[in-house]
């Protein structure tokens, strides 16, 4: 298992580009930090099946553990860069985290897409996981990376799937076995899937 911890930054819309430009100058910095495994980021092109008309932003960072999350947070890297992010922000990030089955090495594909499910039961995150790996066999694909939150968010699941293009991404949801699956997945609570322009 790895630490997979997905922030989504609430950036000001004056301050896109300067955002752009400080996380490009950022990113190969994170990646040396100690055990940090893999960065990567990119835009929000759409979330549930809806596109996104606003600038929005998700990174995700793998670290090789929690101890090792805490230990660069807590760094101070990390806290000499914080001030500078936080002026570029309307508000504070949505970070959540989760301990993940290792993701391939290869190159991401041309659209991520991040599925989280709030499970309402805890007891049957299981059977959530199960829907999960059902609903991917459905769109044509193969569940390898789901994760479980921690902390504030112990009860969400994360299930990670690549896409070549938009419209292979709409075609297989359209697919009714697509669809039946994805009513049994959203059975176990509240989902909400983001389609992301991820960039290693």
């Amino acid at each position: 298992m790895v630490f997979y911890v997905v922030v989504t930054p609430n950036i000001r819309a004056d301050k896109k580009d300067e955002f752009l430009a400080g996380w490009a100058a950022i990113k190969g910095e994170i990646a040396k930090q100690p055990g940090v495994l893999a960065v990567a980021a990119g835009p929000v092109i759409s979330e549930g099946e809806a596109p996104v008309t606003e600038f929005k932003y998700l990174e995700a960072v793998v670290y090789n553990s929690a101890a090792d999350e805490k230990a660069v947070r807590e760094s101070a890297w990390w806290k000499g860069h914080e001030a500078a992010f936080e002026a570029l922000c309307a508000g504070p990030p949505r970070i959540a985290k989760f301990e993940m089955t290792p993701l391939a090495a290869d190159k991401p594909l041309a659209l991520t897409q991040f599925a989280f499910l709030d499970v309402a039961d805890e007891s049957k995150h299981d059977e959530a996981i199960k829907a999960w790996s059902d609903l991917a066999a459905a769109l044509g694909q193969d569940a390898h990376f789901t994760g479980k939150g921690v902390d504030d968010w112990r009860n969400t699941g994360l299930g990670v799937l690549g896409w070549d293009s938009e419209a292979q991404f709409g075609s297989a949801y359209a697919k009714p076995e697509a669809r039946a699956a994805l009513d049994k997945y959203k059975s176990f609570g509240k989902g909400m899937s983001v389609l992301v322009k991820l960039e290693a």
